[in-house]
């Protein structure tokens, strides 16, 4: 307050050191209570301005993060489900009915009267060579079969895989496996074709392919061979009831899994 009558007394001495004190004695009080009035508001102005300036060179930046408004998140059930990496496939056993075809690698081993161990992958034709024997065809065969044709085969060479006295013993495994093309369509993570492993089913293989979106139905999930629908999945059955309707239908290369637009959510 008490710079505000210094600056006011500084301003009244400069407005009426323009004029001359007869002039000043014409006034009448009205008009010089207005002139002080007006002074005054004009201090005012310029020491709050005064303030501000100084507030705003003294302020300390605020950073502000804007807010999505209307924007709504929401986990639907089972979805997460389909979403988790996959790294068991290499400790379980080959499935008895499992066919041998292009890619796959098969591992003969024999001991007795001969012993080797010989790694073959089969060629895109689905056959082996074999010295000695020349090709051997396995394709779509179990690997039973194949040691049953190879046992055959091999005789040719090692007559002991047949005496009974003092056999020559034959054993078939799987080494690497081959890839199976299956493709996506509807609302699947990653649409197209994907390389998923051959012991897959249908739940492993759309977990692969990265799950199903959020439009994507679970209950009606088709797998289309050569055209047609030969199945269709319901997953909430086996999330809510443990009922497990999938597992038993074996999936080959070419097979389309089509994930249709979810109907009703509750």
């Amino acid at each position: 307050m008490k710079n505000i009558q210094i600056i006011f007394l500084l301003f009244l001495s400069t407005v009426f050191a323009q004029v001359s004190m007869s002039d000043i004695n014409k006034l009448s009080n009205q008009q010089l209570d207005a002139i002080k009035a007006e002074l005054q508001s004009d201090i005012q102005q310029k020491e709050i301005e005064s303030i501000s300036s100084e507030a705003l060179d003294n302020s300390v930046p605020v950073s502000i993060t804007p807010t999505a408004i209307g924007v709504v998140t929401e986990d639907y059930f089972g979805y997460n489900y389909l979403k988790k990496d996959i790294s068991f496939f290499d400790n379980i056993p080959t499935p008895a009915d499992y066919k041998l075809g292009p890619g796959d690698e098969i591992i003969i081993s024999l001991w007795g009267e001969n012993n080797s161990r010989t790694n073959i992958t089969i060629n895109k034709d689905g056959m082996i060579y074999y010295e000695n024997i020349g090709f051997i065809n396995l394709s779509n065969k179990t690997l039973a079969s194949a040691e049953v044709l190879l046992t055959e085969e091999l005789s040719r060479i090692y007559s002991t895989l047949k005496d009974k006295n003092n056999p020559t013993k034959l054993m078939l495994e799987l080494g690497k496996l081959k890839s199976i093309n299956i493709y996506f369509s509807g609302h699947i993570e990653n649409p197209g074709i994907n390389l998923v492993h051959p012991f897959s089913d249908i739940f492993s293989a759309i977990v692969q392919a990265g799950g199903i979106n959020d439009k994507g139905s679970l209950r009606e999930i088709q797998l289309i061979r050569n055209g047609k629908i030969i199945d269709k999945v319901d997953f909430y059955s086996f999330f809510m009831d443990g009922k497990n309707n999938f597992s038993n239908i074996k999936l080959i290369d070419g097979d389309v899994i089509h994930i249709p637009n979810v109907k009703n959510r509750v």
